[in-house]
């Protein structure tokens, strides 16, 4: 039903020079596809208004075939998503990067003036035997970027300072909806679901100590697209699906491809599955595309 895993992960962008030089320049991602977005993925697909431009840039790396798409819609909002919510609400969290030197990147993106939820932290998962150092800083367009460094042997080799996408993050409500949606519905696999020592994740999100968490990782088996990680926090979070939406700024939405979309809309329609949009034809790549309400209402996009 799904192809691939992860298609694309959709960023809106304030500036696209600004995030291109982040991506394409330090992240080292190539460019693979720069065009106009067409008016019935603008109008039709994000139900934004008439006479609203946009231009999408795509990009990947070497080794995986999901794309970043930053999209540059005129006029914007000027209001980030995550601007002003806390890490623990409901939505789309970071995109992870693998790093080669985590301090030095630290202190890299520091000195051009970033900041960072997180500095540079040294933790052993309870999942598997490797130990990692991990560094969270606000992006362009303030979204959430998570570097991780593998220190335990044997160590990826990285052609440059920055290497695959290892994740995409979200701070989820509730954990059983996750699975119903992506393992039963979508026919994902669940990579493992735990509950996490206490205190693991605190320094990392910025929660409250003695905060209890919960993880799941969930991929496309024999894929080589990055997994999709869920978190789930005893905080009470808010969801930000009010604002995690286009023309705002940041990570907006998670794209799948499948071989068959009217399979797809007739098991969400079974299952109850709210269709936001579509299905919409794009004129500009012949895709058939729908836009759905993801568990804790994320937006999700399936096209064909």
């Amino acid at each position: 039903m799904i192809k691939n895993g992860i298609a694309r992960i959709l960023i809106g962008v304030r500036d696209l020079s600004e995030s291109l030089e982040f991506y394409r320049d330090i992240i080292n991602m190539s460019v693979v596809a720069d065009h106009p977005v067409d008016a019935e993925t603008i109008e039709q697909l994000w139900n934004l208004p008439q006479g609203t431009t946009g231009r999408a840039v795509y990009l990947k790396n070497e080794e995986q075939t999901t794309l970043l798409e930053l999209i540059e819609f005129k006029p914007n909002s000027g209001t980030f998503i995550r601007s002003d919510a806390n890490t623990y609400d409901y939505g789309l969290f970071t995109i992870a990067f693998r790093a080669r030197d985590v301090d030095a990147a630290y202190h890299y993106f520091q000195e051009k003036g970033y900041k960072f939820i997180c500095p540079p932290i040294t933790y052993t998962p309870n999942w598997v035997p490797v130990t990692v150092k991990e560094a969270i800083m606000v992006g362009p367009n303030e979204t959430p970027i998570a570097l991780i460094e593998r220190l335990t042997e044997p160590k990826p080799f990285i052609k440059g300072d920055f290497g695959i996408i290892l994740d995409s993050s979200q701070l989820v409500a509730d954990m059983e909806e996750v699975t119903k949606f992506y393992v039963d519905i979508l026919g994902l696999n669940q990579v493992f679901d735990k509950v996490l020592p206490e205190g693991m994740i605190d320094d990392i999100l910025n929660l409250p100590a003695g905060t209890q968490s919960r993880m799941a990782f969930i991929n496309q088996p024999e894929s080589n697209t990055p997994p999709l990680e869920f978190i789930h926090c005893s905080v009470k979070g808010e969801y930000l699906s009010e604002v995690a939406k286009p023309p705002n700024l940041g990570l907006f939405a998670i794209a799948f491809q499948t071989d068959d979309l009217a399979a797809v809309i007739e098991k969400f329609q079974n299952h109850g599955i709210k269709i936001l949009s579509g299905p919409v034809t794009c004129s500009s790549n012949q895709e058939k595309a729908i836009v759905v309400e993801g568990p804790n209402r994320v937006n999700l996009q399936f096209f064909e």
